[in-house]
């Protein structure tokens, strides 16, 4: 487990104008808002996320990564929050940040009760009662996710933004007509993209699993799913469509060649000769045996739990329908695939990928399915960089955090095929 040392700012403020600042140090993660109502009870205040306003990291010392984080949260009424008129500049640009409107609704005051007592009325009517305060897991402007404590034991309270919001239409479908694709809804508010989800395990890159059981799960899902798709009205997100993006991917605007963080000249040049390897794969996979299926967008093992060796597939906000080998990758369920290090299970991999491949065989022969899963896994990179650019780039309101974050999967073509 990574060690931390974080210093972490509470930022609070009231309507009256004034604002309070305080520091507490953490061990804990805080970037996606999980533990920051725990941190502000360290000072003895009750209080309830709002938006991250500030995130650095500072590097690594003496092994433990060294982070700075603001918090604005709101101040449960009677909370002893010591409030101030006296900051520093730093802190009143983040009072300012703090003020600015916001669309993301749990950014907002007032919405934790709302959707609070929309979650007590939706127990009530399974019968079951809420026995605790919602853990937060996620606050951040893609989504929200509560764990909580019932009489029934722990269910999960998700928030997606408007732009997302065929998650919450399709979810119960997928629950309901698709066995292992979703976590059995409990309710669903369209309205306010609320989605109330049963336990359905834990994730399972935190578990030792049965890789090839669970590459067989996968594709039985997305075979599974083939006659349902006139039903849903999904997007086709499928090599022709990634094809015709490839101008745009490999742009100086998108490989960001003047930024720090971005394509170095000699990276762009060398993944711009690449490109009729990739459109001579994404053609190989537009003119394939297999049929289009459900996809996901964003699968690896944070987005699929178990229990009891049940898999479950979660965070559907990138659905769309597509050929199947560009959306699962095996390597992104196994431990560390990618790296040339001693915690790399290279074995595991080759099994996982044997498993899945098997799955298929009823489609075209062997060699040509292991061919067509090697363009699928080289291909996936630019499917799962657009989750990105035709997605969460143009619907966030603070784009920053997002800023360059396509240039990963851009980077492991290089290093697909570069043999790196």
């Amino acid at each position: 487990m990574t060690k931390r040392d974080t210093t972490l700012h509470l930022l609070f403020t009231r309507e009256d104008g004034r604002n309070a600042v305080h520091t507490v140090k953490t061990d804990k993660t805080t970037y996606y808002g999980a533990n920051i109502a725990e941190a502000a009870r360290q000072v003895g205040i009750e209080g309830r996320p709002l938006r991250r306003i500030h995130f650095k990291f500072h590097g690594v010392q003496d092994g433990v990564n060294v982070v700075e984080a603001v918090w604005h949260l709101h101040a449960v009424k009677g909370a002893e929050v010591h409030w101030s008129g006296d900051f520093t500049a730093s802190e009143r640009q983040w009072i300012e940040t703090a003020r600015t409107p916001t669309v993301t609704p749990w950014f907002q005051e007032g919405w934790f009760s709302a959707a609070l007592a929309w979650l007590d009325g939706e127990l009530s009517t399974q019968g079951w009662t809420r026995v605790g305060v919602p853990r937060t897991l996620k606050h951040w402007q893609i989504s929200l996710l509560w764990e909580v404590p019932t009489t029934h034991g722990r269910v999960f309270l998700k928030g997606v933004p408007n732009f997302f919001g065929r998650e919450t239409q399709l979810t119960p479908r997928l629950a309901q007509e698709l066995s292992g694709a979703a976590p059995p809804v409990l309710a669903a508010d369209l309205a306010r993209g609320l989605l109330l989800m049963a336990d359905a395990g834990e994730p399972v890159d935190e578990q030792d699993v049965n890789w090839p059981a669970l590459l067989r799960h996968l594709a039985r899902v997305q075979q599974n799913s083939i006659p349902l798709l006139p039903d849903w009205n999904l997007r086709d997100r499928g090599p022709e469509y990634v094809l015709s993006w490839l101008d745009t991917l490999l742009s100086e605007d998108s490989l960001l060649t003047e930024e720090p963080d971005g394509f170095t000249p000699d990276e762009a040049q060398r993944l711009r000769t690449a490109r009729p390897r990739l459109e001579a794969a994404l053609k190989r996979l537009s003119r394939s045996p297999l049929p289009r299926t459900l996809g996901h967008g964003d699968l690896h093992g944070g987005n699929v739990l178990v229990k009891d060796g049940q898999f479950t597939l979660l965070d559907w906000s990138d659905v769309c329908q597509t050929h199947p080998f560009m959306d699962v990758n095996p390597a992104y369920f196994i431990p560390n695939p990618w790296q040339n290090s001693p915690d790399a299970d290279h074995a595991q991999l080759s099994t996982a990928r044997t498993a899945y491949l098997q799955a298929w065989t009823s489609y075209a022969p062997a060699e040509e399915l292991e061919q067509l899963l090697k363009d699928g896994e080289l291909t996936g990179e630019l499917f799962r960089a657009l989750g990105y650019m035709d997605g969460i780039y143009g619907a966030v309101q603070d784009k920053t955090e997002w800023h360059g974050a396509h240039l990963l999967h851009l980077r492991k073509i290089l290093n697909m095929l570069e043999g790196t």
